[in-house]
């Protein structure tokens, strides 16, 4: 699929490149990029050969939040039924999380406000030295949304993302790699080489184990130590009984590469 402002790439092995297309604006989030996102996550979740997304933007940005030079686009977009701006703002954390893959960020550049949000909603986020986070809302007289105070709270606990977002103040790579919030920072030049190379051995990975994984340890944020031992019994116990799980084995016996096929 590929529209002008919303790139998609899908690579071989089930890699999914997802590109903001909005250089001139910094990525800027506009309907077609917002209603773009969604029906992509939509996709995904029903697509049995997608392996993992990675989602990065074109230019110099990764996206600089609401497209405040358009006022009139924005007020007609989020009063309109069907656009979901209103929606996507309250769903899409929870849409990519619940989402069975691995979501990588390739923060190549400035993510403010929504677009420092949607890193944050991302299972993974792999920073360019040159890149920045802009936890700007409260200086545009807002507060945080796209779920933003519940991910960097659970990143950076509540006292650190309080201060974050009072202040505002940028937050430089070195900075987020310190705080918990960038898992990875690598130099510019390689972001999309480390990202790509992290999506593949993600990808590489028997799908459902994968999902149960990324499930679990969602699940583990709000669940108490007798509760998670309980879905990982219940996880397991399913998984046990996979044809990839048996393929792990046989494979890990015969000293070869295993070839999932997500049964």
């Amino acid at each position: 699929m590929t529209d002008d402002h919303l790139l998609i790439e899908r690579r071989a092995n089930g890699v999914i490149v997802a590109t903001l297309n909005r250089p001139e604006k910094l990525n800027a989030l506009s309907p077609r990029i917002r209603t773009g996102l969604r029906e992509l996550v939509a996709d995904l979740s029903d697509d049995p050969d997608a392996r993992a997304l990675v989602i990065t933007g074109a230019g110099r940005g990764f996206c600089s939040g609401a497209d405040l030079s358009n006022r009139e686009e924005r007020v007609a977009e989020e009063s309109q039924p069907g656009l979901g701006s209103t929606e996507l703002r309250y769903g899409f954390a929870a849409e990519l999380q619940q989402l069975e893959i691995p979501v990588i960020a390739a923060v190549n550049g400035a993510a403010a406000g929504a677009g420092f949000a949607i890193a944050l909603a991302c299972d993974i986020r792999l920073m360019s030295d040159r890149a920045r986070f802009h936890p700007a809302f409260i200086r545009i007289g807002l507060g945080p949304d796209w779920a933003a105070s519940w991910t960097l709270t659970r990143l950076v606990g509540h006292s650190r993302a309080l201060e974050l977002f009072w202040t505002a103040d940028p937050i430089d790579a070195d900075r987020a790699l310190e705080f918990g919030i960038a898992n990875r920072v690598v130099p510019h030049d390689e972001l999309m080489t480390e990202a790509l190379a992290l999506a593949d051995r993600l990808a590489s990975n028997a799908p459902w184990a994968s999902a149960m994984t990324k499930r679990a340890i969602y699940a583990a944020l709000n669940n108490d130590a007798t509760q998670q031992a309980q879905l990982e019994e219940l996880t397991q116990s399913w998984l046990r009984n996979s044809l990839d799980a048996r393929e792990g084995a046989r494979s890990f016996v015969e000293r070869r590469a295993p070839q999932y096929q997500r049964r």
